[in-house]
């Protein structure tokens, strides 16, 4: 009966609460999961494949659990922050990527439309050429100006029907006021939309330099992120078990999960000064 006792203990506490908590890492909801659930997906973006999203729950759910395992408890936990705080990492990469070139297809958008009103194309026909030169949001965005514009329409009816992706705001906010300032005015509609360009791609060149120049330090915080699983292998390997003193008791178990907590909280320092650095 001591014996079944013991065995009942260790895999409630080593195995049980572990998955348990890697259950409910995967079914926690990630960020943007509500919006998508509500919009859904493009069918022209889709690619065949695991969505991201899964992908994103198989890592929780596996590292929560592999580290549950590995070190107990805390380990458990250690691993559902890491996993998180590298997800959280590459969708922010991704982001930043997606942005600048959504911003870089605009700015070639706009090249062509005020090429095209150049040569006295009306504005409908100067956007659809600008949408079959461009892709992703940007195209549709110049599709449906083109469409509101066939009909009458303004740029502000057009976005307002179909708010534009975050990055691209700022400069569609600046494209409509200066198509509204050609029909109040009657000023040269690719003039005012030159200066819409000439800023767009300023802003593109300056984010791309800086992070050009930000490679260094985030190369240098990964390798000061990872001296503390350096330390535990040097420890290891010169026979102090320092794992074993993360796992023998409550006073282990909570150094392993203070420090997980702490290396997060430098990591989510370092990247928020890289993107204060990044803003220009």
């Amino acid at each position: 009966m001591t014996d079944f006792d013991g065995m009942r203990q260790v895999f409630s506490g080593q195995v049980l609460l572990p998955a348990l908590l890697a259950i409910a890492s995967a079914v926690w909801p990630l960020p943007g999961a509500a919006r998508r659930l509500n919009h859904g997906g493009d069918p022209a973006t889709r690619r065949a494949g695991p969505s991201p999203a899964l992908v994103r729950t198989a890592v929780l759910g596996g590292t929560t659990l592999l580290g549950g395992l590995a070190l107990g408890p805390a380990g458990s936990a250690s691993g559902a922050l890491l996993a998180a705080l590298a997800v959280r990492h590459r969708d922010r990469r991704v982001r930043t990527t997606r942005g600048l070139r959504s911003l870089a297809e605009l700015a070639a958008g706009l090249r062509v439309l005020i090429g095209e009103l150049g040569t006295g194309a009306h504005p409908s026909a100067a956007a659809a050429s600008a949408s079959a030169d461009t892709e992703g949001a940007v195209s549709e965005l110049f599709g449906d100006l083109a469409v509101t514009s066939r009909l009458g329409g303004t740029p502000a009816e057009s976005l307002g029907a179909k708010r534009p992706p975050e990055e691209l705001l700022p400069a569609m906010a600046r494209f409509t006021r200066c198509w509204r300032m050609s029909e109040q005015h009657g000023v040269a509609l690719g003039r005012l939309l030159e200066t819409v360009r000439e800023d767009v791609e300023h802003r593109v060149r300056v984010v791309r330099d800086i992070d050009s120049k930000l490679a260094g330090p985030r190369a240098t915080a990964a390798v000061l992120s990872g001296l503390p699983l350096l330390g535990l292998l040097l420890g290891e390997a010169g026979g102090a078990d320092p794992l074993g003193v993360l796992v023998s008791g409550p006073a282990g178990q909570f150094l392993l999960l203070a420090g997980t907590v702490l290396l997060c909280a430098g990591v989510l320092w370092i990247q928020r000064l890289t993107e204060v650095a990044m803003r220009p």
